[in-house]
């Protein structure tokens, strides 16, 4: 209970400082700018900042606010931020990262385009929309091809069986005897299921004659239905076709953008092309910008070198550095913190218990200013006027998420040791299959240092620096 209480504090304060971002000196006229259609600047926006800026932008936007970074890989570090300061809806925007002519139905970055054009035309477009400027610079089919390519089956109305199975074949569909990823069908009698490529799960369509009797959604592994709809857009694209639309032509006329660092987006953005064998079936980094900049705009940098019209400091900053040894950190932390809130944001609610242990010795922890909220934070900040401090877990001990490929389909692969749960089975490389028993902290060479603690069959029991995970 206690420690439910906690988290709750926690997101309370976190949900206040978008409102306390907001009341800024120039923030307001910011906003004031973006609603005359109009572009600005924003700077001195450190760390993970950005995330908290884009929370407040989104509660004034009309429309969808899309976030553009610099790099592809900056994405999922992005949403994760943003989860931590609000609770509207995000999705993203990914890059193609195969050639066109390598391309597959069951390709992720296949199904988020197509899926996110779909939800931009719908009548709930996602709130806040995550890109890079190579997802930008990459064409797409223009909105008239993707609704030829969209067929809709609705509970009630008559469907001929066979020509809207041979539009699959046709379009791409793999036809076999059971469903297990996106792209394939399956037809036994009166019952067809489908897994189109921009869907999570897949659809079984039940027929009476020529009449749809029933439209579920169900899981591959069990079979279990999850959801019934009243009706389904099915849509077969050509993931190797080539088109010449932009992404912009799907968004609401009063969708904001927030430009990520724009000289690293420039720079970034000609790199990529040149990088392409075949840079002309891609955006120029001028056109794509221009196309932004129809929308209103901000930038938002560290260290802003120009201007777009009204311009605004906020009062931010970067946070030092954290040795990694847990001894100094306790005394860093302190340092860092003096007179302040400190943020520790943590990615289990097992990894705030203990953290709580570990610095529940500070001056910070005695004193009530040191809170554990559960999420992700990339890059730390400093609230200079609100005198507060937030910090990534792993900044502490300089450990760092791996980058993955996204599982949504295929499987799971989890990103950090920190979501390891005790009684997970883990793979060591060299002595085998284990349980992971916890983290412990032991005195090696008069320091004390986090180690993996696994458990082999018949007892057998090896401590894993943390360090060494990665």
């Amino acid at each position: 209970m206690a420690q439910a209480a906690r988290e709750t504090d926690s997101e309370a304060r976190l949900s206040s400082l978008v409102e306390r971002l907001a009341a800024q000196e120039g923030f307001a006229e910011i906003v004031a700018e973006l609603e005359g259609g109009h572009a600005a600047t924003l700077d001195g926006v450190w760390g993970s900042s950005c995330a908290l800026v884009g929370a407040a932008l989104a509660r004034r936007s009309p429309g969808p606010l899309i976030l553009v970074c610099p790099q592809t890989d900056d994405i999922d570090a992005m949403v994760d931020d943003l989860r931590l300061f609000t609770r509207f809806g995000i999705e993203s925007f990914p890059a193609w990262e195969s050639a066109l002519s390598e391309r597959v139905i069951h390709d992720e970055a296949f199904a988020d385009r197509v899926r996110v054009m779909k939800l931009l035309e719908s009548e709930s477009p996602p709130k806040l929309l995550v890109t890079s400027i190579q997802s930008l610079l990459q064409p797409v089919p223009d909105p008239a091809s993707l609704a030829a390519r969209t067929r809709t089956l609705r509970v009630g109305k008559t469907l001929a069986l066979d020509d809207f199975v041979r539009w699959m074949v046709e379009g791409g569909f793999h036809h076999t005897t059971a469903v297990e990823l996106p792209g394939e069908c399956a037809i036994r009698g009166g019952i067809v299921d489908i897994f189109a490529p921009d869907w999570f799960d897949p659809v079984r369509m039940e027929l009476f004659g020529d009449q749809v009797e029933s439209l579920r959604r169900f899981d591959v592994a069990s079979q279990r239905s999850l959801a019934e709809f009243d009706q389904v857009d099915v849509t077969m694209l050509d993931p190797n076709g080539r088109h010449a639309a932009h992404m912009t032509d799907y968004l609401p006329g009063q969708s904001w953008f927030l430009l990520v660092e724009p000289g690293q987006l420039e720079d970034e953005g000609r790199n990529y092309l040149r990088r392409l064998e075949r840079p002309d079936e891609a955006h120029s980094v001028s056109d794509v910008l221009a196309r932004v900049l129809r929308f209103p705009s901000v930038t938002a940098s560290a260290i802003a070198t120009g201007s777009l019209e009204e311009t605004c400091r906020l009062r931010i900053e970067s946070v030092e550095r954290f040795s990694g040894d847990i001894e100094r950190v306790r005394e860093e932390l302190d340092t860092v913190g003096g007179g302040q809130d400190v943020f520790i944001v943590c990615p289990t609610a097992a990894e705030v218990e203990r953290l709580n242990e570990v610095f529940g010795t500070t001056e910070l922890a005695r004193s009530g200013r040191l809170h554990f909220p559960i999420g992700a934070l990339k890059a730390g900040f400093r609230l200079v006027t609100e005198r507060i401090v937030m910090i990534g877990s792993g900044e502490l001990f300089r450990r760092h998420d791996l980058q993955r490929p996204a599982q949504r389909r295929l499987g799971r692969a989890i990103d950090s040791f920190l979501e390891l749960r005790e009684g997970d089975l883990v793979v060591h490389v060299g002595h085998g299959i284990a349980r992971y028993r916890g983290m412990k902290l032991l005195e090696k060479g008069q320091q004390l240092e986090e180690h993996l603690e696994l458990q082999f069959d018949g007892g057998t029991r090896l401590y894993v620096p943390s360090s060494k995970i990665g």
